[in-house]
């Protein structure tokens, strides 16, 4: 009979930059409701410790995490400078539409007008293509870790006792954590230990 319900989310691990959204944790592949004819395997309780976990933490706090999104954030680099400088180049011209409006005719006007707008859809086209781009490299780096963490996850709570573990941050924005003693935040501690067990040397 299985004893152990852990709820793990990692709503708001990281932004991996500031102009993509940060797309939602691999989830676990869904599996096939039990048959109404299958035994129960469910129990009338447990008794054991309850934890409260901040996944939002990992980002600094596991090696694994840190050292994978840090080489993401560098290969990202390039376009999201690309994106910037184009931007910039945008705000330039406004700014010069607007500060001599009423000194250029009429026609060089309408020129640099045209020259926003067509940067304009220029960088939402870049925009859109880099945050697919990073939406789709972040799943690939991050979901071997993640399957990872689950894994610890699950033998770390059977060694400490506990049977149910509770995302602090996901269930605290959902109204469902009001208030929990600070000894039953495990992120420290539980950070601590994957790394023990799972040591990176160019973690920083």
């Amino acid at each position: 009979m299985r004893r152990l319900f852990i709820a793990l989310t990692a709503s708001a691990i990281l932004s991996i930059y500031a102009s993509a959204q940060t797309p939602a944790p691999p989830k676990r592949p869904a599996t096939n409701p039990p048959s109404t004819t299958a035994t129960p395997t469910g129990g009338t309780g447990a008794t054991g410790k309850v934890g409260v976990i901040y996944t939002s933490q990992f980002r600094q706090g596991i090696g694994e995490f840190k050292v994978r999104l840090d080489a993401l954030n560098i290969e990202l680099e390039p376009k999201k400078k690309e994106i910037e400088a184009l931007d910039n180049e945008i705000k330039t011209l406004k700014n010069k539409i607007q500060a001599q409006n009423t000194t250029v005719t009429p026609q060089i006007r309408s020129q640099w007008e045209e020259e926003v707008a067509v940067k304009e859809k220029l960088i939402k086209r870049k925009s859109e293509d880099f945050n697919q781009i990073g939406q789709k490299r972040f799943v690939e780096v991050s979901e071997p870790v993640y399957e990872k963490i689950r894994k610890f996850l699950e033998s770390y709570c059977q060694e400490k006792g506990l049977v149910l573990v509770v995302e602090g941050g996901a269930a605290g924005q959902a109204g469902i954590l009001i208030w929990a003693d600070q000894t039953t935040d495990i992120t420290t501690d539980f950070m601590a230990q994957y790394n023990k067990a799972n040591p990176v040397a160019s973690a920083k």
